[in-house]
């Protein structure tokens, strides 16, 4: 199967104005992402996907490959699914612009779930192990499967709602969400005609919409943390892990 990945990239940001641009320890965010997506193994063809001439020129500097999108697009899945389009491909991996600490390996287990399994339409990543400030954080996105690793359900609340909690002697079961989707395409293609749903609109999460239209969601658990650069005190904190790495 060929695979494209596709990192949709816009400059303009709520919380950071340009943040694909920003330097990251002497190379750009955007760099950074399209660099580590090289690493994977199943990956056939990686395309930048933006609305803004100044990433364009900034791709194609590095050496990238780079198309322009419409800038009224409402999400980085309608970029994915545009540049996919019309090129030769059945898996279309979208990974965010803004998450460069993303594993390489966990992208291809991601990956590997559809290849190996036609029942899946998409996939994504699960980070098993939650502290209890990410538990309660509406910024922490969480996922809860069941025992085939199938998505019940995501959600910015704590899930599940513990009702005993003096008695509890369970882990919870729980996972921090990384945004990295899987579709084949064909769904993609289906996807992005579809409308919100309720509760999509309600937790402003697009992946539910997957859920709600009856379609299954396979999670790739891993240990291995990521996280994605929102604001000016994310930028820090990622300078701060690239220097430890």
């Amino acid at each position: 199967m060929k695979v494209l990945a596709v990192i949709p990239a816009r400059y303009e940001s709520s919380r950071l104005p340009g943040k694909p641009l920003a330097d990251l320890g002497g190379k750009t965010l955007i760099q950074r992402v399209y660099e580590n997506v090289r690493k994977c193994k199943k990956i056939d063809q990686i395309i930048v996907a933006t609305d803004d001439d100044r990433i364009r020129k900034e791709v194609e500097k590095f050496g990238g490959t780079v198309r322009m999108t419409d800038p009224q697009l409402p999400s980085g899945t309608d970029r994915a699914a545009t540049v996919a389009r019309d090129l030769d491909c059945e898996i279309v991996v979208n990974i965010q612009g803004d998450e460069p600490f993303l594993s390489p390996e966990v992208i291809d287990q991601a990956i590997d779930a559809l290849i190996q399994n036609p029942e899946y339409k998409v996939s994504t990543v699960g980070k098993i192990g939650l502290s209890e400030e990410e538990i309660q954080s509406p910024n922490t996105v969480k996922v809860i499967t069941n025992k085939k690793s199938e998505a019940l359900y995501f959600s910015r609340f704590g899930i599940p709602y513990v009702r005993d909690k003096e008695n509890n002697s369970w882990e919870n079961p729980s996972m921090k969400h990384i945004g990295l989707y899987v579709f084949r395409k064909e769904y993609l293609m289906k996807f992005i005609e579809m409308e919100p749903g309720t509760l999509e609109k309600l937790e402003k999460l697009e992946q539910l919409r997957i859920l709600e239209n009856c379609e299954k969601i396979y999670i790739a658990k891993t240990h291995q943390d990521s996280f994605g650069i929102d604001t000016s005190e994310d930028l820090t904190k990622a300078r701060r892990w690239l220097s430890h790495d």
